[in-house]
C-alpha cells in the first residue's frame, strides 16, 4: 500500500503525459526526502540512546540517594530522640530554675536584705516569668543571691534609706539591719514594700522601747521575727485588752460587770472581816473587853447580867451572837452567787455566739471566715470571762468563809468558857452556902 502510495503521483503524471523531466526531477526530490528522513531516523535513534544512557545513569542515581536518603533517615531518627531526651532533661532544669526562682522571690521579699538592697530579686523575678531558655549567668544568679542572704544573715549594718511616714512621705534616715530578721529605724520595727520601707504599726509599747534602746552592742537584747515580719504582724494586729473585753458583747459587759461587784464586794468584807478578827485577837491577849468587835459586845451581855441563872444567861449570849452574825456574815452570800452566775453568763454567751455564728453561715455561706469570726469570738471570750470572773469569786469566797468561821469559833469558845465559869461559881457558892 506504501509504494502504491509513493509513486501514484508518478503514475498520475505518466498517465497525463508528463515528460520524463519531471519525473526525474520528482524522483531526486523524493530520494532527497529519505535520505533527510534517514538522517533524522539515525539522529533520533542516536538521541534515544543517550536518553536510555542518561535514564540508566539516573535511575542507578535514584537508587543511591534513595539508600542515602533512608540512611539519612534513620540516622534522623536516632538524632531526634537523643534531641527529645536532652531537650526534655534541660526543660526539667529550665522548669527547676524558674520555680526555684519563684520561691526564692517569694521567701526573701521579706527579708530584712531587702531593705538594703531593694533590686537584687529584680533578675530572679524575670528569670521566674520568662519563657525563654536561661543562659549561664542567669542559672548562676539563683544560687549567688541564695549564698548572699546566708551571709548576710549573720551580719548586722548600718546605711541610710528612706522610710515612708503614715501619710507616704520619704525622708531619709539611718537604719540598722540585724541579719536578715529585723530592719530598724527611728520609728522602730521596719518592714520592706513595694512602695519602699516602712514602719510596722500598732506594736506594744514595750517592744517600741526596747527597739528605741537597742545601740548594737554586745549582750543587748532585742526581739527578733525570725518569720521575716509574719510575727511581727500578728503581734500588732493582736488586740488588746480591753478589745478582747469588748468581744465579748452584752453578756461580757454584765460577766465584767458582776466580776468587778462581786470583786468588790469580797475585798469590803475580806478587809471588814480581817479587822474584826485582829480586833479579837488583841482583846484575848490583852483581857479587857471592848464595844469596837463583836467578841467584846458578846462578853458585855455577861458583865451587864451578873444576876442570870446559867439557862437565861446561855439565851442571852446566844441572842447576842445571832446579832453579831449577820453583821459579819453580810456580803459572803452574795459573792457565792456571783461566783456561781459567772460560769452560767459565760455559757450564755457561748451560745449566743454560736447562734450568731449560724445565722451569718445561713445567710452568707462559708467563703468568708472574717463573718463568723465574730460570733466564735464573742463565744470563747465570754468563756473565758466566765471563767475568770468565777476563780477568784470562788477563792474570796471560800477565805471570806475561813474568816467568818474563825471568828464564829471564837465568839462560841468564850461563851462557853463564860458559861463554864459562871458555872463553876454557882456551885463553889452553893458549896460554902452548905
Amino acid at each position: 500500500m506504501r509504494v502504491t502510495m509513493k509513486w501514484f503521483p508518478l503514475l498520475i503524471a505518466l498517465s497525463c503525459g508528463a515528460n520524463a523531466a519531471v519525473a526525474d526531477e520528482w524522483q531526486e526530490q523524493e530520494q532527497a526526502r529519505e535520505q533527510q528522513a534517514q538522517q533524522d531516523l539515525a539522529t533520533a535513534a542516536k538521541e534515544l540512546g543517550t536518553a536510555r544512557a542518561k535514564l540508566a545513569e539516573a535511575q542507578r542515581l535514584s537508587k543511591e540517594l534513595a539508600s542515602q536518603f533512608a540512611s539519612n533517615e534513620k540516622q534522623l531518627t536516632e538524632l531526634s530522640a537523643q534531641w527529645e531526651q536532652a531537650s526534655g532533661d534541660m526543660n526539667e532544669i529550665f522548669a527547676v530554675t524558674r520555680q526555684g526562682a519563684s520561691d526564692a522571690v517569694k521567701l526573701l521579699a521579706d527579708s530584712a536584705v531587702e531593705g538594703q538592697h531593694p533590686d537584687r530579686l529584680a533578675p530572679l523575678k524575670t528569670m521566674a516569668q520568662d519563657k525563654q531558655v536561661p543562659d549561664r549567668a542567669a542559672l548562676a544568679l539563683l544560687p549567688a543571691t541564695l549564698l548572699q542572704e546566708i551571709r548576710e544573715s549573720g551580719r548586722i549594718a548600718q546605711f541610710n534609706g528612706k522610710v515612708l511616714d503614715a501619710q507616704g512621705a520619704a525622708s531619709e534616715q539611718s537604719l540598722t539591719r540585724v541579719g536578715s530578721f529585723a530592719l530598724l529605724g527611728s520609728e522602730g520595727f521596719l518592714q520592706p514594700t513595694a512602695e519602699g520601707l516602712s514602719p510596722v504599726l500598732g506594736l506594744p509599747g514595750r517592744v517600741l522601747s526596747t527597739v528605741a534602746a537597742y545601740q548594737g552592742q554586745e549582750g543587748e537584747a532585742l526581739p527578733l521575727d525570725p518569720a521575716h515580719g509574719t510575727l511581727l504582724a500578728m503581734l500588732a494586729q493582736a488586740p488588746t485588752f480591753w478589745q478582747q473585753v469588748q468581744q465579748g458583747g452584752q453578756v461580757g459587759a454584765i460577766i465584767v460587770l458582776l466580776a468587778a461587784i462581786g470583786l468588790g464586794i469580797a475585798a469590803v468584807r475580806l478587809w471588814s472581816l480581817s479587822r474584826e478578827l485582829s480586833r479579837v485577837r488583841r482583846q484575848l491577849k490583852s483581857g479587857e473587853y471592848h464595844a469596837d468587835n463583836a467578841l467584846g459586845r458578846v462578853l458585855t451581855v455577861a458583865d451587864k447580867h451578873p444576876e442570870l441563872s446559867m439557862e437565861t444567861l446561855e439565851l442571852r449570849l446566844d441572842e447576842a451572837i445571832l446579832q453579831e452574825t449577820p453583821r459579819m456574815e453580810r456580803g459572803i452570800g452574795m459573792v457565792k452567787v456571783i461566783a456561781a452566775i459567772a460560769p452560767m453568763l459565760g455559757l450564755l454567751g457561748t451560745v449566743t455566739g454560736m447562734i450568731g455564728t449560724f445565722q451569718a453561715i445561713t445567710q452568707f455561706g462559708t467563703g468568708d471566715p472574717k463573718i463568723m469570726a465574730g460570733g466564735i469570738s464573742m463565744a470563747l471570750v465570754t468563756t473565758v470571762q466566765g471563767l475568770v470572773a468565777a476563780i477568784p469569786l470562788i477563792l474570796a469566797h471560800s477565805l471570806l468563809q475561813s474568816r467568818f468561821t474563825e471568828l464564829s469559833n471564837v465568839l462560841e469558845q468564850q461563851v462557853a468558857g463564860i458559861l463554864a465559869e459562871r458555872a463553876e461559881s454557882n456551885n463553889g457558892g452553893m458549896e460554902r452556902a452548905a
